[in-house]
């Protein structure tokens, strides 16, 4: 689920004595994975409060587990823009005059790659439009929460339609700010290379080819080019050679 899902969410059950979060979408869980932008570390103590970004909400995990190479576990230094991953287990808290909440104890925290964080808001896009659709269409039975423990939460968080639209716009807003910002990272690296290439610029067939070595799609790459070229930040030649 996306965190801003999983911050709104205090409703929570006892299963075989283990207590488990239901959210406003219907998910019910007592372990989560996630991924997301380091904001902040702070160390106290032994264990680490981190502050990681998902693009919908910044949320904190509690961890005394480091990191590979050993990177954003150091609390002074500046680690923003490091991606991460955690698993952890989700525990009920309840505080004097604050209510009860969820927090997460990250058991497995290592260190990601953008395109990980990427393919995470997809997927979790995916499912949490699936159980929103679900709720619409009154299929609660083919979620994996018992259905009276789902209408006592639907009915705890209030849910109706302008309330599952809100979810929707959040899940699809989060896929909208993905593709935007993958798209910018893109396009400065197509305008990087083509730099490189000095003042004789570049064929577009050779920007292509190196640029599909990465992974990219040659419709991709060709859509980022058109549109660098109507921003007027590059220059295609007659002869299909690209400058910037």
């Amino acid at each position: 689920m996306f965190f801003d899902e999983f911050l709104m969410s205090d409703f929570f059950v006892q299963e075989d004595g283990m207590p488990f979060l239901v959210t406003p979408t219907g998910a019910k869980c007592n372990r989560l994975f996630g991924v997301g932008e380091v904001r902040e570390v702070e160390k106290r103590g032994k264990i680490f409060r981190v502050t990681i970004n998902d693009s919908t909400a910044s949320l904190n995990i509690y961890t005394n587990k480091g990191i590979e190479r050993g990177r954003i576990i150091n609390a002074n230094e500046d680690e923003k823009g490091t991606f991460i991953t955690f698993l952890g287990t989700v525990r009920l808290r309840e505080g004097v005059g604050t209510g009860k909440r969820a927090i997460i104890l990250a058991e497995e925290v290592r260190a990601a790659e953008e395109r990980e964080r990427n393919g995470w808001i997809l997927n979790t896009a995916w499912r949490t439009i699936e159980r929103i659709e679900l709720l619409r269409s009154k299929k609660q039975d083919s979620m994996h929460v018992d259905t009276a423990i789902l209408k006592e939460a639907l009915e705890h968080y209030a849910i109706d339609d302008d309330k599952l639209d809100a979810l929707a716009r959040t899940a699809i807003n989060a896929v909208k700010r993905m593709w935007q910002q993958y798209h910018e990272t893109r396009q400065e690296m197509i305008v990087e290379m083509v730099k490189k290439a000095g003042k004789s610029g570049m064929e577009r067939g050779e920007l292509v080819r190196e640029l599909k070595k990465q992974g990219l799609t040659e419709e991709l790459v060709d859509d980022i080019i058109d549109t660098l070229i109507q921003e007027k930040r590059c220059y295609e030649l007659d002869s299909g050679v690209l400058t910037c």
